[in-house]
């Protein structure tokens, strides 16, 4: 094509071609600026989260721009989080009603899998927290993810909770004694020392649940452990239901 063509060329389709460009300029400006509002609605939530998951909550459920930046799905989870953390039963299995009935994108339904069975763990539904590990296990090997450290950490941590919290299973302190000698994260190390004080008062040695509840304390300081080892320092029988 020589010169003369392409001077024609772009004569004929001139408008098309500059609409083109603007659109493409447009569109690159608007996905930066959504990027950006995204990051920074990200740091904001995460913040409120901590220091104020009731406003949190309700930022989440009543702030309409956040659709802007978020899919459905992702407020959804969102929320859950939040509720988890106010301990309200009622709205956290309305919102498990309404996740179960979802078409979650794989991340998120990991995520979700494991928040169920925490929960259903927490308040004692055995068979709800069994299925939901029994789920979470399954898709995770049927995408060959429990291969992958990461997800193979994850479905041991699952195995740990359904022995400790679901079948209170004394037999498993070897296991976790095991576990404890290998973790060097220190909030790890603290969850595991009180998983073991839990197992220790279903054996009825109340002297190893003492011991494990000291060890525990400071490593869990700040941590929503930290006020139940506090309880439980007074009161061992509060480790047979938290």
């Amino acid at each position: 094509m020589d010169l003369n063509s392409l001077t024609a060329f772009f004569d004929t389709y001139k408008l098309a071609i500059i609409s083109f460009v603007v659109m493409v300029l447009l569109a690159f400006v608007l996905i930066r600026l959504t990027l950006s509002l995204r990051t920074s609605t990200e740091k904001a939530l995460a913040q409120l989260q901590y220091t104020n998951p009731a406003l949190y909550v309700e930022r989440l459920q009543n702030n309409r721009r956040l659709t802007w930046v978020f899919r459905k799905n992702e407020i959804l989870l969102m929320q859950l989080d939040g509720q988890m953390r106010l301990g309200q039963d009622e709205q956290i299995q309305r919102l498990i009603a309404t996740l179960d009935a979802q078409r979650l994108l794989p991340r998120e339904k990991v995520d979700y899998l494991q928040k169920r069975m925490s929960f259903f763990a927490s308040v004692g539904d055995v068979e709800e927290a069994k299925a939901s590990f029994e789920k979470l296990e399954t898709y995770l090997r049927s995408v060959k993810a429990d291969e992958v450290e990461r997800y193979r950490v994850m479905l041991e941590e699952g195995e740990e909770i359904i022995q400790v919290y679901l079948d209170k299973n004394p037999e498993y302190r070897g296991t976790l004694q095991s576990k404890l000698a290998a973790t060097t994260n220190p909030v790890q190390k603290g969850i595991r020392l009180y998983r073991l004080a839990k197992l220790s008062w279903f054996a009825q040695d109340e002297s190893s649940a003492r011991s494990y509840l000291a060890q525990a304390k400071p490593l869990l300081q700040g941590s929503d452990y930290a006020p139940i080892i506090e309880q439980a320092a007074i009161d061992l029988r509060l480790l047979a239901i938290k």
